[in-house]
């Protein structure tokens, strides 16, 4: 369809769904798009977020579908807007719907800085507060018996101090490791690993990686997102290689980094739910009550940085590959306000006031007391 052709692969598989939701509910509903309405548009959407109040037609979708938050229903409103806006330049909607969709859409300016046009359909968001992941949770989790392989430690090291995404840590290919100093690609004198945004990936993992990558003339990987990497995490990588990695790399015909190390499917590249089920393994064994994410951790990297470099945002960006510093202030800024504490606590013991309640108050000594 010419509606998906301007975007790339990735965004394409999401807003196709997104689209077939959509054509299943005109379908349900005995509407064709050209007797849509803004009004319609508007029930949808309030019918795949769960704003429902009242009846808005024919159910579409199955029970077991649950509403979807205001991030993906973002998305939803973005490709459901340039469907009828493309439809319209063949004349296949009303010019009330376009005119609506249009004289309600605001200009408003991105993150990045860019001015922006904001979707009317959209769903109001409120400012994001990303989870903050405890200390005390990273460390139950690297508690003996808890992790269970080689692996499994790598990658929870990985996702701690690199703060990689989990699509681009799945999605790491040998060629993008450069974990030694002064590698022949150049870009970074310190070791490194490139994050490669691919589609072809066997394990379906893809980066969010805008930065185009090239090769060399010698084969090595450049550009995409360089990110730096940890002594733990090259000490980590190598005892993986070489205790697991190793003895079943026969089996494999990918050039992808992690792979599973037992099981059914040995040497199969590991898919990004297979380390989400792995965490969810491992806080059971650790008995943590808490959901734990692999973006949880690159919150907690990107937070800590942000602190660490007294709050410089441009270079936080830098490192963990966003197009704006703005991105740092507005959301992963916000994990660093803990910080405000120390000071808070401070103001609080300046600005005591008399503890006049009884449990406040100290203990006081009877003046015939010997």
């Amino acid at each position: 369809m010419n509606v998906l052709k301007r975007y790339g692969t990735s965004t394409q598989q999401t807003y196709a769904y997104s689209l077939v939701d959509h054509l299943n509910w005109l379908l349900a509903n005995g509407k064709t798009p050209d007797v849509v309405t803004f009004d319609d548009l508007q029930r949808y959407m309030n019918g795949v977020t769960g704003q429902v109040d009242g009846v808005y037609g024919a159910v579409w979708r199955k029970p077991t579908q649950k509403p979807i938050g205001p991030s993906a229903a973002g998305n939803v409103a973005s490709v459901v807007k340039a469907y009828y806006l493309a439809l319209a330049a063949s004349g296949e909607v009303s010019a009330e719907l376009v005119e609506a969709l249009r004289s309600n859409t605001v200009a408003q300016q991105s993150k990045s800085g860019r001015m922006g046009q904001a979707n009317p359909l959209a769903p109001k968001t409120a400012s994001r507060r990303p989870r903050f992941l405890p200390d005390e949770v990273v460390q139950a989790l690297f508690e003996p018996g808890v992790l269970t392989s080689a692996r499994d430690v790598m990658i929870l090291t990985w996702l701690h101090d690199g703060g990689i995404r989990v699509g681009g840590l799945c999605g790491l290919r040998f060629s993008d490791l450069h974990l030694r100093r002064n590698h022949e690609c150049g870009q970074r004198a310190d070791p490194h690993v490139h994050v490669i945004g691919r589609d072809d990936n066997p394990n379906g993992a893809r980066a969010k990686a805008y930065a185009p990558a090239a090769l060399a003339r010698d084969g090595s990987v450049l550009d995409g997102v360089i990110r730096a990497v940890s002594p733990d995490m090259i000490s980590t990588f190598h005892a993986y290689l070489l205790d697991e990695f190793h003895p079943i790399s026969h089996l494999m015909d990918h050039e992808q980094v992690l792979v599973h190390v037992a099981g059914r499917t040995p040497g199969a590249a590991l898919t990004t739910a297979g380390v989400r089920k792995m965490l969810a393994r491992a806080c059971r064994r650790a008995g943590l009550q808490v959901r734990v994410t692999p973006h949880g951790f690159r919150h907690k990297a990107a937070a800590a940085l942000y602190a660490e470099s007294d709050f410089n945002a441009e270079l936080v960006a830098q490192e963990f590959g966003w197009a704006s510093p703005q991105m740092v202030t507005d959301l992963y800024g916000k994990s660093a306000n803990r910080h405000a504490m120390k000071y808070l606590q401070q103001a609080w013991d300046a600005t005591a006031r008399p503890p006049s309640e009884p449990y406040l108050a100290p203990t006081s000594v009877p003046e015939d007391a010997p």
